[in-house]
């Protein structure tokens, strides 16, 4: 018997999103999307937050790396709006960027 496991799971690529980008993220069960700053990314999870159009509050989401893979999520990001990536559907957008 063991205690370790090998394992095959999805993960972020942390060269391309870094903190203080701007991130717009669309899940599968919202009706509208949610824009934001990055505050985290890890290989697993990259936190946004956003204001949820409340005086001087702001809130967060998360996006596991095992849902934007399985196509649960519609994501966008820029470093500073001069170019923003795109993914959708599991896969990067490699068309060299999309117009917001």
């Amino acid at each position: 018997m063991t205690l370790i496991v090998d394992s095959v799971t999805k993960v972020f690529d942390t060269t391309l999103v870094k903190r203080g980008y701007l991130m717009y993220a669309k899940h599968n069960s919202w009706p509208d999307g949610k824009a934001g700053f990055v505050t985290a990314v890890t290989d697993r999870q990259i936190t946004v937050q956003y204001h949820p159009g409340i005086a001087n509050v702001t809130n967060h989401f998360f996006l596991p790396a095992d849902e934007v893979a399985a196509g649960e999520w519609e994501v966008r990001w820029s470093e500073d709006l001069s170019k923003v990536d795109k993914l959708e559907g599991g896969g990067r957008d490699d068309t060299g960027g999309v117009s917001p």
